[in-house]
Order: C-alpha cells, then sequence, then structure tokens
C-alpha cells in the first residue's frame, strides 16, 4: 500500500519519474512573492526574510513536504535603487529528495511617485537524490524504474522575472529554471530527469472600502510548464485594520482553501492555510496545511556618524 500511494502521489502531482519535475504551488503566494520571483528583490525598504513550510495531502504515505526560506533586500548604487534576494527550498515526494537554491538580482525603475517596475534574474543550482531501489522492489520489471541506488547530482539552474508595483495593484512574470537543468542520470545514463521550465504569471488588487478599517485584496496566480496543464488559483484576503486578514482560494480542479494571518508588529507578520482537496486524491488525504512567517528589519550599511564635543560650539 505504502508503494501505491507513493507512486500514485507522485503522478497526481505531475512528477513523471524520472523524466521531469515541477515546483509546487503555495496557497500564500501573495505574501511569498520574492521566492517565485527574482524581480520583487528589494520591493520593500527593509531587509525581509520570508519562511514558508507546506505538507501537502496530509496522512498520504510519500505525500509532498516542502519549505522555502528567502531574503531580499534593497539597496541603492550610482543613484538607482537595486534588490538582491537569496532563496533556498527543499522539496520531498515520494523517494525523491530536491534541494534548490539562488541568489538573484533586481533593477528597480521609478515609472511614477506610486509605480515602479522592477527586472530580475537568478542564479543558482538544484539537485534530487533518489532514495534505495529496495523501495522500487515490486517494480523491478518496469524499464523506467531504477535499479540501482543512485547518487545525487546537481545541475546549474536560471530565472528571470519582472514585477510591477503600485499604490494599490501588482503584477508579477516569471519563469524558473530557465535552463532546464538535467539533475540525475539512472540506470548507467539510460533515464535523465529534467527539472522543467515553469512559469509564473500572478496578480493582485487592494481595494480600500468605504470602512476605512476594512481592506480587501483579490488574488490569482497561474501556474504552467510543458509537462502538466495549466494551474489557475484565485481567492481574496479581507484585512481589518491592516493588522488582520483572513481569505478564501480556489485552485480550479485541485483544491479550495483557507487562509488566516496577523502583523504582530511593525516588522513581524504570521499566516497560516488549509487546502481541502478536490482532486481524484480526494477522500485519500486529510487536506494540505501551510505556514509562513515574515520578519523584516532595517539594514544599515553607512558607518555610524562620529559625533565630537568641543567647548568651541557649546
Amino acid at each position: 500500500m505504502k508503494k501505491t500511494a507513493c507512486i500514485a502521489v507522485l503522478l497526481m502531482t505531475g512528477i513523471t519519474m524520472l523524466r521531469a519535475q515541477h515546483d509546487s504551488q503555495v496557497t500564500q503566494y501573495m505574501f511569498s512573492q520574492v521566492l517565485l520571483n527574482p524581480a520583487c528583490a528589494g520591493s520593500g525598504e527593509m531587509l525581509d526574510a520570508t519562511f514558508l513550510q507546506r505538507s501537502q495531502y496530509m496522512g498520504f504515505e510519500g505525500a509532498p513536504s516542502v519549505w522555502s526560506l528567502g531574503v531580499s533586500a534593497p539597496f541603492v548604487l550610482f543613484d538607482a535603487n537595486h534588490g538582491a534576494v537569496f532563496a533556498i527550498t527543499n522539496d520531498k515526494i515520494g523517494n525523491f529528495d530536491n534541494m534548490s537554491f539562488s541568489a538573484g538580482y533586481a533593477y528597480r525603475h521609478k515609472l511614477s511617485s506610486t509605480a515602479t517596475l522592477g527586472v530580475g534574474i537568478s542564479a543558482g543550482g538544484v539537485s534530487c537524490k533518489l532514495a534505495s531501489p529496495s523501495e522500487w522492489s515490486s517494480y523491478s520489471d518496469d524499464p523506467a524504474v531504477p535499479q540501482r541506488e543512485e547518487s545525487s547530482s546537481t545541475g546549474f539552474d536560471m530565472g528571470l522575472g519582472a514585477y510591477y508595483d503600485e499604490r494599490d495593484f501588482y503584477a508579477s512574470f516569471s519563469c524558473r529554471h530557465l535552463n532546464q537543468p538535467r539533475v540525475l542520470t539512472v540506470n548507467s545514463g539510460d533515464k535523465t530527469l529534467t527539472v522543467k521550465r515553469t512559469f509564473y504569471l500572478s496578480g493582485g488588487y487592494r481595494w480600500q472600502t468605504s470602512n476605512e478599517k476594512i481592506e480587501v485584496d483579490p488574488s490569482a496566480m497561474l501556474m504552467f510548464t510543458s509537462l502538466v496543464k495549466p494551474q489557475l488559483e484565485f481567492g481574496a484576503n479581507i484585512f481589518y485594520l491592516k493588522r488582520y486578514w483572513g481569505g478564501l482560494s480556489y485552485r480550479i480542479g485541485d483544491a479550495l482553501g483557507g487562509m488566516v494571518g496577523i502583523t504582530v508588529s511593525e516588522a513581524f507578520r504570521m499566516g497560516v492555510a488549509y487546502e481541502y482537496s478536490l482532486s481524484k486524491l480526494i477522500g485519500t488525504n486529510s487536506g494540505s496545511l501551510e505556514v509562513f512567517a515574515s520578519y523584516m528589519f532595517e539594514l544599515k550599511l553607512a558607518k555610524k556618524e562620529k559625533k565630537y564635543k568641543s567647548i568651541r560650539f557649546l
């Protein structure tokens, strides 16, 4: 049963064994854009560290589990605005253990007093490790299944993106795994696992209602690769006093979700999301749980000004 469930998860989440894989789609993408798009680097005024963890299809053997950490900071160079970001993601699904890391740069051009366009690029690596073949012994007659243990390998990875942001609206476009890196070769080179090029298109609107305490933020995201059909998700969050929020999301044909969050202080905010599966795996799992946390602080690079006291200036 464990092996059957593991295979089912691999198939249902869009990973074709030893051919390709794609990134997980998350519910709280509107709070973690920097993990998906290097052009978002430096979009805030302070250094921002964002952590996200997702447990998908809970209660299902071999179900996906992913965590990501991204650190973004703005900086000024030659009288122009820039941003830098470092991101790392660990994604486990069935017998695959995937790791990716990247460093990104964004140039941010001010279009008006309220609008900014950022363009960015990232470079790093992605690796994949496959567990012992003993887990696959029941499928030894399948030529697509590895017959010996394989060591992990790392492939060079690139990404790019664009990000438009103004007072009440934002739009984001990015491409991850631009060069489709090869990360694992098995059975003496007979099979190769390639990370497929993945595209993200998202946007959102900030609508201040007639009640100054309440703001409504609808958003949507489209994710697609050459491997699986496009995944479209949309929903909205309602903010109260710009501190508390709650909302709903719907990923077409896949899941219905809800989320809540709080801004604890000017520097720290956190949120939780839960999704109920609507796919063919409905009834075989207890849903997906996702948490995120973001901490912002000022990064002071300038030298502290020295002050001298003298009776001449008293």
